[in-house]
């Protein structure tokens, strides 16, 4: 079926709103479009549903031709996306899935909505998006057609087309935002002034429309009122207010082991629980007690990540001692196997691992092991 007519289809059957189920919208939404743009569902070549990945399970993951996933698809209910918490909470549930994958696209959708992202980019993730779509406004389904060809089709997404064209399209939204941004803040400028030409056309345009024309200080008075939600709400070009960047904060969307006090401080309520996710998934770091991660205890959580960076501290000491002691020796192996079981076990205490076997071979090992992480 042409990708045209397979949006007419899909369009109307999630015009009633009854797509209740992730596996509703993928079923009958995400993977018709799909077959549409060049991938076989029933061929595991194409697509794997259910991708592992070291965070998750992905819900779809579509191949190149040596078996690499170069997009994730996370399916949610029909209407998910609408709540803002929702939908950012599904945003960084994707982007966790792809945190050590190298795939070049990211698609998040409710049947509804489609959100494209670039996964390698400057900024967070909401800076990433270079293209949402709605497939319930049938008016801009042939706009949609086309976007979809041009990001999604299969033969686009193998040679590199669709990214380079992701990427341009990425610098010319961002660029967008930030002109809009700064159209906004000129205009809050305005208002705060009280720009004369800006009271003059609001009071003729009121005067003509109502019959009467308002007071000035009436007038003063709108405008200032004005002035203070101007850069309020729910516009999505503001800048950030702290005075760290996204990248600097978490390199390739990874966090730091070496936060100060300070930039802690500036963390957003999501990036310091991904922080402490890290620390508690990847390095076994016994977490915030359950009472101060209710409480929403922000002293507590930084309390945390400065320790855990402490110990982190802590580790590359030992690992570094272990390396000038292997100077004398071969290799790590030569030196931990010389050593005594005693020394052996002193140094294992000291590393983020339980110590499991009692035996002497066992114990090497886990430590050439950890040797690896640093």
């Amino acid at each position: 079926m042409e990708l045209e007519e397979r949006l007419i289809k899909v369009s109307e059957e999630l015009s009633p709103g009854n797509l209740v189920l992730e596996t509703n919208v993928q079923v009958k939404v995400v993977r018709p479009i799909l077959r549409s743009l060049g991938w076989d569902d029933s061929d595991s070549r194409h697509l794997r549903a259910e991708f592992r990945t070291d965070k998750g399970r992905v819900d779809e993951a579509l191949l190149d031709k040596l078996g690499s996933p170069v997009v994730f698809v996370e399916a949610k209910k029909q209407g998910h996306l609408k709540d803002r918490v929702r939908y950012n909470n599904a945003v960084r549930q994707l982007f966790h899935y792809a945190r050590y994958q190298h795939v070049p696209f990211l698609l998040l959708t409710d049947g509804e909505t489609w959100d494209f992202f670039v996964l390698r980019a400057p900024g967070p993730p909401s800076e990433r998006r270079f293209l949402r779509l709605t497939l319930t406004e049938p008016d801009r389904l042939k706009e949609a057609a086309s976007d979809l060809r041009r990001f999604l089709d299969r033969t686009a997404v193998l040679d590199g087309s669709a990214l380079r064209a992701a990427q341009a399209r990425l610098k010319r939204e961002k660029a967008r935002a930030e002109r809009m941004h700064q159209m906004l803040i000129a205009w809050k400028k305005l208002l705060d002034s009280g720009d004369k030409a800006v009271r003059s056309r609001l009071a003729d345009k009121t005067e003509r429309d109502a019959g009467r024309r308002p007071a000035a200080r009436e007038v003063n008075e709108f405008l200032r009122t004005q002035s203070k939600s101007a850069l309020v709400g729910d516009d999505p070009t503001q800048g950030p207010l702290r005075p760290y960047i996204y990248d600097e904060l978490f390199p390739d969307d990874l966090p730091r082991t070496d936060y100060t006090r300070d930039e802690l401080e500036h963390l957003l309520p999501d990036e310091m629980s991904d922080v402490i996710e890290w620390w508690t998934e990847e390095w076994g770091v016994d977490g915030p007690t359950e009472h101060d991660s209710h409480q929403g205890d922000a002293d507590s959580e930084i309390a945390f990540v400065l320790n855990a960076q402490n110990r982190y501290d802590g580790w590359v000491a030992t690992v570094d001692e272990i390396h000038e002691a292997a100077v004398e020796y071969d290799d790590e192996r030569a030196c931990l196997e010389d050593m005594r079981m005693d020394e052996l076990r002193e140094l294992a205490k000291r590393l983020p691992f339980q110590l499991r076997s009692r035996t002497k071979q066992d114990i090497v090992e886990a430590l050439l092991e950890r040797l690896q992480w640093f």
